[in-house]
């Protein structure tokens, strides 16, 4: 009797397979992908990812490599910017750090670091300021070829003493110095750039596309008041203030007179 369920229940469960039940096949065989040209908007969202970690490196750079500068002497504070040409010397401007009886260093990440005034020196021929700091500068700059006309640069400092401010903008045309006004007149060639800068960003790296300083920023044309942006922003290239530095030489800094 036992035997004869087991026969009716294989027989059912055939019957249930062939008739209305899901057969069992094997997979179909797997064919070639197909290869698919991307289309210009995929195209260009690829190209545009290498752009914008460019622009993040850039900023990252431009975050270690500058400094803000205060100048305590006995006229008051004055503020300005700076960079590291090597682990122990401050570029900045000569005007940043005139007078100076403490030259106070700070960080982006609020590193505070002092500078030795007696070991400071500015240029003859140019606003440049040289001091040597005892302590290391948190990064060295890599410096590039001096940029053309048209070029895109990046102007970096720490406009009236604030945050650290990046101003993209381009070489608009180079000057003869000679030619600006008494102040910031100088026997060389300027850049005229089209970044925006203020009263604190003198002696800040001015970028390339590429995050190396091609030339240090020093004057502007100002605006109706002390916190306006610059009418018209200079820059000194680099290669142009190794050139004054050679010829003219340097001189120690002299504190204010009392």
């Amino acid at each position: 009797m036992r035997a004869a369920i087991v026969v009716l229940s294989v027989l059912v469960l055939a019957a249930a397979w062939r008739y209305g039940g899901e057969r069992i096949e094997p997979p179909p065989a797997a064919k070639p992908l197909e290869v698919v040209e991307l289309t210009s908007d995929a195209r260009q969202t690829l190209a545009g990812k290498p752009r914008t970690l460019a622009r993040d490196g850039l900023r990252r750079r431009a975050e270690q490599l500058t400094l803000r500068v205060r100048n305590i002497s006995c006229a008051g504070v004055a503020t300005g910017s700076g960079w590291a040409i090597d682990e122990h010397t401050l570029i900045t401007n000569r005007h940043v750090i005139a007078g100076a009886a403490v030259l106070q260093l700070n960080a982006w990440d609020g590193t505070s670091i002092d500078g030795d005034v007696a070991q400071a020196q500015v240029a003859r021929l140019v606003d440049i300021g040289i001091a040597a700091i005892e302590q290391p500068l948190p990064a060295v700059a890599e410096t590039g070829p001096r940029p053309k006309e048209g070029d895109a640069v990046t102007a970096v400092g720490y406009p009236l003493g604030g945050t650290l401010t990046l101003s993209r903008g381009r070489v608009l045309r180079y000057l003869d110095g000679s030619s600006l006004p008494g102040e910031i007149a100088y026997p060389g060639e300027v850049m005229q750039l089209s970044t925006q800068v203020k009263h604190g960003n003198s002696g800040g790296p001015l970028l390339d596309s590429k995050g190396r300083v091609v030339g240090v920023i020093y004057a502007g044309e100002p605006g109706s008041t002390y916190q306006d942006v610059m009418r018209v922003a200079y820059a000194i290239p680099l290669d142009e203030a190794r050139e004054l530095l050679r010829a003219g030489g340097t001189q120690a800094v002299l504190p204010c007179e009392q």
